[in-house]
């Protein structure tokens, strides 16, 4: 088949899925509004910075570039993944097969900053031959928003179970990351205050007087704002706790990321929304437990006191009681530990997910 992606070129989930999908055999292309960081491999990118970028006019140049380069590779399908900019500009090329796949806040959060970003949506979702989601509750608000029932399916990235898998020895991999020997928190969502880094920054303090040797690392990338970042290291500065905390710059290939999921005692994973988050569930497959807002898609994964621990959204007291009663409790611990890795070896195996996408894209040929 030749697939053609609209897509955000610089994200490893991005990177996996056509990956997945060039090394069956595919002719694969990528046509992305965000300039590539990296060479993909034995995938054809199309990129439209290189038509504009001129902020109050790209939109409008991009849909006619999208709509000319999608009837001149005539591909077999066309996926927008993400709602908006994605979806949008899927939509204004008027092809099918059409999918959509909404990776989370853009269907959650964005539709409802204006009616044009609602409209824009329901005229993606409406469109779509096929919508896949990442969660049940994802995937309803979809067809709250005007995707058919008939046509929408969740549809997992996965994880890959090979290289993130448990090891036999954390505390000399923290070592070896120079990360010390006491326990080690991983927050390991991008900078972006959706994923509410503040909230644990503000739980330290607490979990400092109980477990003096806690550290906390923080995952410094694809900051939006660009000084995000910047912000928390303030916060961290005044609260005290600057030597607790670190941040950890980009990791250049994503099976590193790997390493520190390993190295962890605990993610902490804290946003205001999310659909199903890959890393929860690659920290379930090296053996990591989970601390997780309260939100539907994560319910759909993790059973509090579980497979993980849930806390309230925002509620920095509640993560800090989560926190010290995981690493203090090790029965519970050992618990979430052992169901939630069983867990995501029988729900999110990424061949196995990526397999079943393969036979949705097949049936969508004429």
């Amino acid at each position: 088949m030749k697939l053609c992606f609209i897509a955000n070129s610089n994200t490893a989930h991005t990177r996996r899925w056509l990956a997945y999908f060039a090394a069956r055999g595919h002719e694969v292309h990528i046509i992305t509004e965000h300039r590539p960081e990296s060479p993909f491999l034995d995938v054809t990118l199309h990129d439209l910075t290189a038509t504009t970028n001129i902020r109050k006019l790209r939109y409008i140049l991009w849909a006619v570039t999208v709509h000319w380069l999608v009837r001149r590779l005539r591909p077999d399908v066309l996926h927008a993944h993400q709602v908006t900019s994605a979806g949008w500009l899927g939509w204004a090329a008027n092809y099918h097969p059409f999918v959509v796949t909404p990776w989370g806040s853009d269907l959650y959060q964005l539709p409802q900053r204006s009616h044009l970003a609602r409209w824009l949506a329901r005229r993606a979702l409406s469109a779509a031959d096929l919508v896949t989601a990442d969660s049940a509750d994802l995937l309803a608000q979809a067809i709250r928003l005007g995707a058919d029932p008939g046509r929408a399916q969740v549809m997992q990235w996965g994880v890959d179970l090979i290289t993130f898998s448990p090891t036999e020895n954390r505390a000399a991999l923290r070592r070896q990351l120079g990360l010390g020997d006491g326990p080690v928190i991983l927050s390991p969502r991008s900078m972006r205050p959706i994923y509410r880094h503040n909230v644990t920054l503000a739980a330290i303090p607490a979990v400092r007087q109980e477990i003096p040797g806690a550290t906390f690392v923080f995952r410094d990338y694809n900051a939006d704002p660009p000084d995000y970042a910047a912000q928390l290291k303030k916060q961290a500065q005044v609260l005290g706790i600057s030597d607790t905390v670190r941040f950890i710059g980009p990791i250049d290939r994503y099976e590193d990321v790997a390493d520190f999921y390993r190295a962890a005692d605990l993610v902490v994973s804290v946003p205001i929304s999310d659909g199903t988050p890959v890393s929860v569930l690659e920290a379930f497959a090296c053996g990591t437990p989970v601390i997780a807002s309260d939100l539907p898609s994560l319910r759909e994964w993790i059973g509090d006191g579980q497979s993980g621990l849930l806390v309230p959204v925002g509620d920095a007291e509640a993560l800090t009681r989560a926190i010290i009663r995981l690493l203090t409790d090790r029965l519970l611990y050992s618990r979430i530990q052992g169901q939630a890795l069983q867990l995501v070896k029988k729900r999110a195996d990424h061949a196995a997910w990526m397999a079943q996408m393969e036979t949705l894209y097949q049936g969508l040929v004429p």
